[in-house]
């Protein structure tokens, strides 16, 4: 029998063993490895196709046109007792608003399509038109103060600066335009200085021909030596200060001028010490359309020899359809991708032979001076934004605005009169209009009665002539042209805003963004 002490003892075995096993076979006790928190999943942001740009310095001088929105500035604009020649001579006192030698109510009797919005300028001039409550009235950019206004406007609104168009038709054997055009340039080079905004001088090549070669050589010198190397916000590229001259690649035989004829001027500006933009032809690169094909290696040459390209749109297209199905490429907004790759034509340096300037504007109208024109639509600014999204997504690195005061074709971005406040356009005497699209000869009495005979394609009649082939005959009160203006539910000054908005969205100071934001 055994002791107590030794049952004891077994017992306790077999319950340790029975313990042991028990661990061996459950996992009631099992500890598991801590585990790693979920993660969320990250979204890929997609690559940004933005170029990188500079961002100017305020202050600084504008050694670039990389990084910056620039608009161009007409300043053409002038009235009866602004103080210039033209007010001497009753066919040009109401300078660029005129047409048919009068700035009357009616179409073909003045030039403009939007009315500025009148409220902030210093000195104002009474017209023929009249609002619901009063007389309507313009400004005159030969007054100082119009142009200090609007370089205000653009360094309130973040656009960085203007090119000043100058006109050879206008201010070369043209005292009285040179007079205008001299004046607005020294005004614009003050209001530069003092609200520091780039600067820089555009010839518009309409009027040129190589027997004015010396004179335009002169006159851009003159430029050169009072304001170009001496003024500290004139903008520079590759070190020099930059001139562009407007007007390249269409027709010779239309224009007066040939690509070798630029070709000469252009080099003799860089002997000046300017480096050159051009304003091209649409179809500039591939030929065709408004771009004379016959002479496209000699336009290539030229572009191949210059700083900066900047191809025209207005006209082109219309509406949003025609911008992203029209032109070549298939569109217009692909072939700004083309043209931006083919000026990427990298040289051994690594850097660019030729920058591109894509063009972009809010809408065209231009129904006073041509009834047979159609009417464009703004979309509320969607158009215009369309433009500037797609350029600035295929990288462009700088942008040109047409037009800043372009009331004339409808391209402003300015302050405009809304349409429910813009003056009557109703004549006062009843006329008719005439289009005559294949330049027939056209026997028919003025508005004094005289009888005349003509090819033009639009002219008025004092009484309704026979329709001309293809052509039409309409009233004045039949066609009712309008001005246009801006959404009655919009602010005078949107297209100034939405401006500012993509020189920011250029920069990556907003979000790249195809729909146009909200104010």
């Amino acid at each position: 029998m055994m002791n107590l002490k030794k049952i004891y003892y077994l017992v306790l075995c077999a319950l340790v063993a029975c313990t042991t096993a028990s661990c061996k076979d459950s996992n009631d006790d099992y500890i598991p490895p801590a585990l790693e928190p979920e993660k969320p999943e990250v979204p890929v942001e997609p690559e940004d196709p933005r170029a990188d740009v500079p961002i100017h310095v305020d202050g600084e001088p504008y050694t670039t046109y990389k990084g910056l929105l620039m608009t161009g500035y007409q300043g053409w604009f002038g009235t009866p007792g602004d103080g210039c020649s033209h007010a001497n001579h009753k066919n040009t006192e109401w300078y660029h608003y005129r047409e048919n030698d009068m700035f009357k109510p009616g179409v073909l009797r003045n030039s403009i399509d939007l009315w500025p919005d009148m409220s902030e300028y210093e000195i104002k001039y009474d017209t023929e038109f009249k609002y619901p409550d009063g007389t309507a009235q313009v400004y005159s950019a030969y007054d100082k103060s119009t142009v200090m206004l609007h370089f205000k406007w653009m360094q309130e609104y973040g656009i960085d600066g203007a090119f000043m168009q100058r006109f050879v038709g206008e201010v070369i054997d043209n005292p009285d335009g040179k007079d205008h055009f001299d004046k607005v340039l020294a005004s614009a080079m003050d209001g530069s200085d003092q609200y520091q905004r780039a600067i820089a001088v555009m010839y518009d090549l309409g009027g040129y021909n190589p027997a004015r070669f010396e004179k335009v050589v002169a006159d851009a010198q003159a430029i050169y030596d009072t304001y170009a190397s001496k003024r500290k916000y004139y903008l520079h590229e590759n070190g020099k200060p930059l001139i562009a001259l407007w007007g390249v690649g269409f027709n010779p035989a239309e224009r007066g001028y040939s690509n070798e004829d630029i070709q000469k001027l252009s080099d003799k500006l860089k002997e000046v010490g300017y480096s050159i933009m051009l304003g091209v032809s649409t179809y500039w690169r591939a030929g065709g359309g408004d771009t004379y094909t016959p002479g496209r290696a000699s336009l290539h040459a030229l572009i191949k020899s210059v700083d900066v390209i900047m191809p025209w749109y207005v006209g082109r297209f219309n509406d949003i359809n025609s911008y992203n199905t029209g032109g070549s490429d298939g569109g217009f907004a692909n072939m700004v991708g083309k043209d931006i790759e083919w000026c990427k034509n990298v040289n051994e340096s690594g850097e660019s032979k030729v920058q591109y300037a894509p063009h972009c504007y809010p809408g065209a109208s231009d129904l006073n001076m041509h009834p047979y024109y159609e009417r464009g639509s703004r979309e509320r600014g969607k158009f215009f934004w369309t433009q500037l999204h797609n350029c600035i997504r295929r990288g462009c690195t700088m942008l040109y605005i047409a037009m800043f005061d372009e009331i004339d074709e409808g391209t402003a971005i300015y302050k405009v009169l809304r349409k429910s406040d813009v003056p009557s356009n109703a004549a006062d005497v009843e006329y008719y209009v005439v289009y005559n699209p294949k330049n027939e000869k056209i026997s028919y009495s003025d508005m004094n009665g005289i009888g005349r005979s003509t090819e033009n394609t639009v002219f008025m009649a004092k009484n309704k002539v026979t329709a001309p082939t293809d052509g039409w005959c309409k009233s004045e009160k039949e066609l009712g042209i309008t001005f246009e203006g801006i959404d009655d539910d919009l602010e005078t000054d949107y297209y100034l805003w939405l401006t500012g908005q993509a020189g920011k969205m250029l920069r990556k100071q907003i979000a790249l963004q195809e729909t146009q934001p909200k104010r």
